[in-house]
């Protein structure tokens, strides 16, 4: 489906289909890619491979800026830990002051934020090569395409159904059916996590038992 086609959907299963619109096309489309930010935070659904560069004895590389969480990581032919900075203070207290050198070994979170410390420090200029799970591009013409795949795109219109039931200043405005939609949503991509708990697992691993509330 394409944007066109999901503000067709919405606007056919709204009723919305008639001129003036209680909700437009450029509201329809902020609510079509929240539809796919709330995918993609609640499912991981997209997912690529970034390399990152590092020179002798540098200190952290940055996560790309639309990556949610690092979920694997290599350096060479060697897997790299992710280590919450918890975790690594408890294991090794003394690591950033060590002044250890060599192949890197753990990708550190949680000291600053949309960056990985690296540890040890490493000797040589290398390579670290990472798969993430990341947002989707945001949708501008008609004719874009969600990223998700095609079986997930009529659940993204039950998201923008949700967001316009809810809207208090028209006549769309009704709690039953936004609850009903967002169930229909929520159905497909699983339940919403708040941004604290995001953070829990973007940070990895953390020493905690679970994900905070």
């Amino acid at each position: 489906m394409t944007l066109q086609d999901l503000i067709g959907l919405y606007r056919a299963q709204a009723q919305d289909d008639r001129q003036p619109y209680f909700c437009s096309d450029e509201l329809l489309t902020i609510y079509a890619n929240e539809a796919q930010m709330q995918a993609c935070r609640r499912g991981q659904l997209l997912r690529r491979r970034v390399l990152l560069n590092y020179a002798p004895g540098q200190e952290s590389v940055a996560m790309p800026e639309d990556a949610i969480a690092c979920l694997r990581a290599r350096d060479a032919d060697t897997e790299v830990q992710l280590w919450d900075v918890h975790r690594m203070d408890a294991s090794m207290p003394n690591w950033q002051r060590d002044g250890a050198r060599g192949a890197v070994q753990f990708l550190v979170s949680g000291l600053e934020t949309d960056r990985l410390y690296l540890w040890p420090r490493p000797g040589a200029s290398g390579q670290v090569d990472m798969v993430v799970s990341r947002m989707a591009k945001p949708m501008r013409a008609m004719s874009d395409v969600p990223e998700v795949r095609p079986e997930g795109h009529a659940a993204l219109v039950q998201w923008m159904l949700y967001r316009a039931f809810c809207r208090g200043d028209t006549e769309l405005f009704n709690e039953r059916k936004a609850a009903l939609a967002l169930a229909e949503f929520e159905r497909e991509f699983g339940r919403a996590s708040s941004l604290r708990n995001e953070t829990w697992l973007r940070d990895g691993q953390g020493m905690m038992p679970g994900p905070i509330a």
